[in-house]
This record gives C-alpha cells, sequence and structure tokens, in this order.
C-alpha cells in the first residue's frame, strides 16, 4: 500500500479528535484537508499550523484547512476517503455536504461518538461507508489551532484505532485505513465493528453523565468511591442493553463485559478487579479530563448526551433492557443544557444514595 499518500483525504470536523487526526496526518505527508465550521480555528490553521500536545510533548505542523464553504473545490480534487469527525448530531448533513465530492470508489469512515454509519449509509451507501472507533483518544480543543491530549498515545501497549467495516470483512480498504491511521496512533483492522462500538460506548456512558452533571475530571470519578460505583453501575446497564441486542462486546478498559457486569451486581471479588483495573488503566491519563460533555457544558454548547447516555437508554426501551440510571443522567444533562440546573456534585445526591 506504499501508494496511500497520493489519495486525497478530508477530515470533516477538524475538532478535538479530527484535528489531532488532520494534524498528525498532514506531519506525516499525507494529503489530507481539514475542514471546520469555526473560522477562527480554520484561519489559525492557514496562518500558522496546528498545535497538538500530548503527554509526549507538543509540536507544530502545517496542514490544509478549509472553511464549509470552501469544499466545492474538492470537485477538482475528489475525495478517496472522508473522515467524517464531527457531533454525532452534525452526521447527516455532513455526509451530504461531502458525498457529491466522493471520488468514484471514495467512501466515509464514522471516526465519531456513538453508533453513526446507519445514517452515513443511508446517504452515501452501505458499500460506502466504514467505521472507526478511537478508543479513549481523550482529546480537546484548547483554542484555535491548539488540540490537546490527556492520555499517553497508546502505541505498542494499546490499540487506539479499531478500523471495521459494516458487514465484518477484512477488507483491503479496510487494511488501507488502518495503515494511514497508524500515522497518528496504533491502529488494527476489527471483524466486530458493532461490539467495539458499544464497548466504547460502554466507556462514554459510564463518563458523561457523571462527569458533565457534576462538574468533575476522570481522576476524581475514579478516586471518589460513590462516583466509581455509579459509574460501574453505568456500565452494567449499557453492556446488559448491548448483550439483549445481540452484540459481542470487546474488552471495557481492558476488562471483559462479564467482569463490569458482575460487579454492578456487587460481586465483591469483580469489583476490587474492576477497580484494580481501573486504576491501572488510569495511568495513560496523565492530565484529567472532563470528557467532551464537559467540555461542552463548559462552553454553553450542545452536549452528545442523547447519542451516549441518551442512546444506551433509548435502546434499553426498544429491546426490554430498561437503563434508568442512563436515562435520569441524560434527562440531568439536557436540564443543564437549558440553564436550569447548575453543574455540582450536588447534581448526583439522589444517584449516590441509591
Amino acid at each position: 500500500m506504499s501508494d496511500l499518500k497520493a489519495l486525497r483525504l478530508a477530515v470533516l470536523g477538524a475538532g478535538a479528535v479530527g484535528g489531532y487526526i488532520g494534524g498528525k496526518l498532514a506531519g506525516a505527508g499525507y494529503r489530507v484537508a481539514l475542514v471546520d465550521s469555526w473560522a477562527e480555528h480554520v484561519e489559525h490553521i492557514k496562518a500558522h499550523g496546528i498545535r497538538l500536545t500530548d503527554p509526549l510533548g507538543s509540536v507544530v505542523i502545517l496542514a490544509e484547512a478549509m472553511h464549509l464553504h470552501q469544499v466545492q473545490a474538492f470537485v477538482r480534487d475528489p475525495i478517496d476517503i472522508a473522515f467524517v469527525c464531527t457531533k454525532s448530531y452534525d452526521t447527516a448533513w455532513t455526509t451530504k455536504m461531502i458525498a457529491p465530492y466522493l471520488r468514484e470508489g471514495g467512501y466515509v469512515v464514522s471516526v465519531q461518538n456513538s453508533l453513526n454509519e446507519d445514517e452515513i449509509a443511508a446517504i452515501v451507501g452501505a458499500d460506502r461507508t466504514m467505521g472507526c472507533i478511537a478508543s479513549t483518544i481523550s482529546v480537546s480543543v484548547t483554542g484555535p489551532g491548539a488540540i490537546e491530549r490527556a492520555r499517553t498515545p497508546g502505541g505498542e501497549a494499546y490499540t487506539v484505532f479499531r478500523v471495521g467495516e459494516l458487514h465484518g470483512r477484512v477488507t483491503p480498504r479496510a487494511l488501507a485505513v488502518a495503515e494511514i491511521l497508524s500515522a497518528v496512533d496504533s491502529s488494527k483492522v476489527t471483524a466486530n465493528l458493532w461490539g467495539e462500538r458499544w464497548a466504547k460506548l460502554v466507556t462514554n456512558s459510564m463518563h458523561h453523565g457523571i462527569l458533565g452533571s457534576a462538574g468533575i475530571t476522570d481522576h476524581q470519578l475514579m478516586q471518589n468511591t460513590p462516583t466509581r460505583l455509579l459509574a460501574i453501575k453505568c456500565a452494567g446497564e449499557a453492556i446488559r442493553v448491548a448483550q439483549a441486542l445481540g452484540h459481542d462486546l470487546e474488552p471495557i478498559l481492558r476488562m471483559p463485559a462479564s467482569l463490569w457486569c458482575a460487579a454492578a451486581d456487587g460481586e465483591t471479588t469483580a469489583l476490587s478487579e474492576i477497580e484494580a483495573g481501573w486504576r491501572k488503566w488510569m495511568e495513560r491519563s496523565k492530565v484529567p479530563h472532563t470528557g467532551s460533555v464537559g467540555h461542552d457544558l463548559a462552553k454553553g454548547r450542545r452536549t452528545e448526551i442523547d447519542y451516549t447516555c441518551g442512546y444506551v437508554a433509548r435502546m434499553g426501551e426498544q429491546v426490554g433492557r430498561p437503563a434508568p440510571t442512563q436515562a435520569a443522567l441524560a434527562a440531568m444533562i439536557k436540564r443543564i443544557e437549558r440553564g436550569e440546573l447548575t453543574r455540582g456534585m450536588q447534581n448526583l445526591d439522589g444517584f449516590l444514595q441509591q
């Protein structure tokens, strides 16, 4: 696959995840355009490059950046691979925007939270749709042209990107995407896209509602016994919904779904194993992180809670596996979004007393 750098790539949504991926790809010599709606961010990248910071250091990379209205330029240089890195609620319009500029044989890869591949497939076709999980990448935008990653890159110790086809087969193009993303961090092809998707969704749904409503970091959540137990309860609810849907979940924070469920049921040995494994996992997180929902609430923006905790609750209703804690946390985040509540530990009082 030595010709991969000749491909025309686009990263749609050059925020935290997209900016990090696009910047790293540009630094590795790929022909990638970072497309975003934040004008100041785009102009900064055009003029000064994009600064990427992680626990291993900081680097400024010159990269091509485009405003949304400039995508028409792709008519002269069509897209081979479009990485959709927007918020989940922006999936449909983003895919519709780029669809006319896909080269024949070009396709769209969702690198997002939640499960958006079906929505993309409804627009460009299932044969032009792929998924990619960015597992616990933990990145945030700290200013125009600046992305910071809280977790140490996975490298050989942990595989961050898991690329998969909707049908589960390992294809040449899936291998190509995995090779491209290996310029960003460790990458592989998975034959279990939906099991990977749900494993990430479990992780997101056990953090987003708690971090967002309480206004705390992932380190504080882990160090506080009541919030840690609440997160484990959330994990148990999400896993059982996924299993009811027929999915075979991949490990969650490197621990099997069955162990999380046992811990959520209060089994002492399982709980001890989960807590020990979770602490070890947190060693990769050098900088406390509030999660994407926490960042959005702090900036007064719409969150993705409908696509994490809310999604788990909706799917649970459909399959007769209620997820009441997930539903209640999603509802609370919506109230904070509307300004009806302020963030703080007091929001968790009712949950922590259960």
